[in-house]
């Protein structure tokens, strides 16, 4: 029997869409066909499909062992109080096979540019910069002067601006995969906090460790 609150809740979706038949599914699979036959898919990869609930959250499925460590991931407390580059993280179940998450606008790189005070590409390159100051089996083949310099100017940069300094932080906190999604404009969207438009992370759950479980050649 449902609760008040699980009534609530759904009232946000489609009158035929249940979250009492959906969680009573026994299959991923099955819930999937469920979600796919009754909501909204607006993108789908690997790991996820996410599909729009209502204008303001969309729910993330996983796919397979990816997307759980993902979902875990990104719904992560301590992430979620900590930064508020990321898209917020209403409800997630207890096996982590779906989150109910804040629903971001798509954003374009002008527009990124505007409310970031930087360009996408020199996200990225800041991070790759990183990367390689920061990577044993690159430091080796490289001068520790030319090493030193790509680190001073990725700092300095950093410094001037507040998105790519909490982004980092974030990287290094939750032992993040980078430069990764946080290269690509599709792992960005548009928010209204507080009434200001800002630039958030939907795509954040990859981590150096579930990268190498699922992603990196065995």
């Amino acid at each position: 029997m449902q609760t008040f609150g699980e009534f609530l809740k759904e009232m946000a979706y489609p009158v035929t869409f249940s979250f009492e038949e959906f969680n009573n599914i026994k299959s991923h699979a099955g819930k999937l066909k469920y979600a796919n036959e009754r909501l909204q898919k607006i993108s789908s990869g690997s790991s996820r499909v996410v599909y729009k609930v209502d204008d303001e959250k969309v729910l993330k499925i996983a796919k397979n062992s990816k997307g759980l460590a993902q979902n875990t991931t990104e719904s992560d407390y301590g992430l979620q109080s900590m930064y508020s580059i990321v898209a917020r993280i209403f409800e997630v179940s207890d096996d982590n096979f779906w989150v109910e998450m804040e629903l971001a606008k798509k954003t374009t790189p002008n527009r990124f540019k505007q409310i970031v005070g930087m360009p996408i590409t020199e996200v990225e390159s800041i991070l790759r910069d990183l990367k390689t100051v920061n990577d044993p089996r690159q430091r080796k083949y490289m001068k520790q002067e030319h090493l030193n310099r790509i680190e001073t100017e990725a700092w300095k940069k950093m410094e001037n601006n507040e998105f790519i300094s909490e982004l980092w932080d974030m990287i290094g906190n939750f032992g993040m995969s980078y430069p990764a999604d946080f290269g690509r404009i599709s792992s960005y969207g548009e928010v209204l906090r507080n009434g200001e438009p800002e630039i958030v992370l939907i795509d954040f759950g990859l981590t150096e460790e579930t990268y190498r479980d699922y992603y990196s050649r065995k």
